[in-house]
């Protein structure tokens, strides 16, 4: 039964579905007759005759628009759903917006079909608070989503997450096979079956020849801790936490010492499309060599004093990931083939994040290497509290310098609050 009927008063309608207002607005009622008096005495089947309304097309309209602002919709990005999320999907922001578009279409041709609602939350902003954000500490799995999508080495990759979770076989991998070059080369396929790795954020230099000048460009990461690098190196960033995947590697090809070494060359942490403005430029700011993802380091404007460089060792690539319920695969599958599959690949090849889907778009350059770390690293490793760890670290052997003392355009990224994790309800 639809939410709104043509016998329901405006003041009704509006009371109950505040998100149908601007419908209304927008469709020749005035802004002079929002009062409770006129909405009252005015049915949405007059409404529409004196509007000149199609009935049949405006009805799906206002019924979409009434199902997004109650408790019936099926895709929610700015609060809490009132239940536990079936879906929780953490995605990259350059493509979020498409991202949830398409999702939304998948998950409504989904309720059209069996009735049955997978309830999902994406998070649409790019830093602030998380509600989700201590869902990791969840003592009961079915206080868990039944598939969490999620980027980078973060709170699922804790210790007291996997042993309680995924070392129980409660989770599995739905890797779509085969696993194409240069991923495969890598290994990028998680050999216990656990993560499911879909897509990668390949981080890359972006070398500005200006500033550089008689510099050689990095052959490899590791180069970048050379003291001729000095102060010429920018990474992301701000002035509490840096980019983690490249401390991680620094410190797993070469120890305390490489932090130590890399620390003095560091000039600033910026955000990375702080970076591609300044790379190149004619801003005093900058550095000759910066350190961000692929997409955003191909926005920079500054060609040709500016280029894209992919070390020879490989770009660093930092997983986009989901982890799925065993038992809740079949239920799931909607989602399940959304993420893996070649629709969501090509989207995300096209934005410059390569897809591990057989089928997708094939953007990397031919020649170019992923550096990752390996599995068995992984695994025996907590990987939050490491990159917590190295920051530390990072942070100590640069104390004496201000990683923002260049401009105050650079955005901040916000650190979540706490308290979130117990607002999020359980199903019936």
């Amino acid at each position: 039964m639809p939410l709104v009927t043509v016998n329901m008063t405006l003041s009704d309608i509006i009371k109950k579905y505040p998100d149908t207002k601007e419908l209304f607005l927008s469709n020749g009622l005035s802004a002079d007759s929002m009062n409770d008096a006129f909405l009252s005495a005015l049915t949405l089947e007059r409404f529409m005759s004196l509007r000149s309304l199609n009935p049949e097309l405006f009805m799906q309209i206002i019924n979409a628009a009434a199902e997004a602002c109650s408790g019936q919709q099926i895709l929610y990005t700015t609060e809490i759903p009132p239940m536990r999320a079936d879906f929780l999907g953490y995605v990259v922001c350059p493509f979020k917006h498409l991202y949830k578009e398409k999702l939304e279409d998948v998950l409504t041709e989904h309720y059209k079909k069996t009735g049955d609602k997978l309830i999902s939350f994406v998070p649409m902003g790019c830093g602030g608070p998380d509600p989700y954000e201590y869902i990791w500490e969840a003592e009961n799995i079915d206080e868990l989503p039944d598939v969490i999508a999620s980027v980078g080495f973060g709170a699922f990759y804790r210790e007291q997450f996997k042993k309680k979770f995924l070392e129980t076989g409660m989770f599995t991998s739905v890797q779509p096979q085969p696993v194409p070059e240069p991923f495969r080369s890598a290994g990028l396929e998680d050999p216990k079956k656990i993560y499911t790795v879909y897509s990668i954020s390949a981080y890359v230099m972006l070398i500005d020849h200006k500033k550089l000048g008689d510099l050689p460009v990095p052959k490899t990461w590791l180069d970048l801790t050379d003291p001729m690098y000095k102060d010429n190196v920018i990474i992301g960033g701000n002035e509490d936490e840096v980019n983690e995947v490249l401390l991680m590697h620094l410190w797993k090809d070469g120890g305390d010492e490489a932090l130590k070494r890399f620390a003095p060359n560091v000039k600033a942490a910026w955000h990375a499309s702080q970076m591609a403005k300044a790379a190149g430029s004619s801003m005093k700011i900058g550095a000759a060599i910066y350190v961000l993802p692929w997409f955003f380091a191909s926005t920079c404007p500054n060609a040709p004093h500016a280029e894209v460089y992919f070390p020879e060792d490989g770009a660093l690539a930092s997983p986009m990931y989901m982890l799925v319920k065993t038992d809740k695969r079949e239920r799931m599958k909607p989602v399940i083939e959304f993420k893996t599959g070649k629709m969501l690949g090509d989207v995300s090849a096209k934005s410059l994040f390569p897809s591990l889907n057989p089928d997708a778009e094939k953007v990397l350059p031919e020649g170019v290497k992923l550096k990752w770390f390996d599995w068995d690293f992984i695994h025996s490793t907590d990987m939050k509290e490491l990159s917590e760890e190295l920051n530390k670290k990072f942070m100590s052997y640069h104390k004496n310098k201000n990683v923002l003392n260049e401009t105050s355009e650079v955005i901040p990224l916000s650190r979540p609050e706490k308290g979130f994790k117990k607002a999020v309800l359980m199903k019936d």
